[in-house]
């Protein structure tokens, strides 16, 4: 299928796309919140695990069948196809583990490729499409189980989603050298402008992402870090008694 729609970064399509995955992912969990009660809560996130489980069959059908794509380069083992499953697992399994994972995935691997996608075919082309909703379903995945489920990572949950990731590589690194593909990008940098090009030629830009996983997992905890010492400081004054005088 010949690129009729060219990817123009930031552009009206690329920035309105990622607008409105914010937006549905801010505003589907706060009303379910809200509104629903916990059964329907749930049915809800088990919507959203079977349609992020349906667009990656679909995608990889697409890509295959419509732009002659050879399937082994189709597997979920990209961050975010692995992110889709394990989404589509905490949501419908309300796995706690699986967050911890996914948690960081989602923000550090899945948002930075709907920032910056490795696409050259931009809206209303069916493979634009169905990457950004395949990607933005993960990130309305991951709000829905935060605001939900009321799931939240630890400071733990760190370490626990790096070492995940270093397992990831192991067990891709070899499957990258036995079907000639790129999986997590470790052959080599995206075709299109990513945060890749500014950390070195191969191999030295896979430890530059190492580090740079950590650096964003620590920014990703933030908001949380931050919750528990304002909370821990109001605990602290209504726990303190008012001093007495005279």
């Amino acid at each position: 299928m010949s690129t009729t729609y060219p990817l123009i970064l930031f552009g009206t399509a690329h920035l309105s796309s990622v607008l409105v995955i914010a937006a549905v992912g801010i505003g589907l969990p706060l009303i379910a919140r809200r509104t629903l009660s916990s059964t329907e809560q749930y049915r809800v996130g088990l919507l959203i695990a079977t349609l992020l489980v349906g667009q990656e069959g679909f995608h990889m059908w697409l890509l295959a069948n419509h732009y002659d794509r050879l399937l082994s380069s189709l597997l979920p083992l990209h961050l975010c196809g692995l992110s889709v499953l394990l989404t589509a697992w905490v949501l419908a399994a309300r796995s706690y583990p699986a967050y911890e994972i996914v948690y960081f995935w989602a923000w550090g691997g899945t948002l930075q490729a709907l920032l910056t996608p490795d696409l050259d075919r931009g809206f209303p082309d069916p493979a634009f499409i169905a990457f950004f909703i395949g990607h933005g379903l993960v990130i309305v995945g991951v709000l829905y189980a935060t605001l939900v489920y009321r799931f939240r990572p630890t400071f733990i949950s760190i370490f626990k989603s790096l070492a995940a990731l270093l397992i990831a590589v192991a067990v891709i690194a070899p499957i990258n050298l036995w079907l000639g593909t790129n999986y997590l990008f470790l052959s080599s940098k995206p075709e299109q402008a990513s945060l890749m090009d500014f950390l070195g030629p191969w191999p030295w830009y896979i430890l530059s992402l190492a580090g740079l996983a950590l650096v964003s997992s620590l920014v990703y905890y933030l908001p949380f870090l931050i919750g528990d010492l304002v909370s821990g400081r109001s605990r602290a004054k209504r726990a303190t008694p008012p001093s007495s005088t005279g």
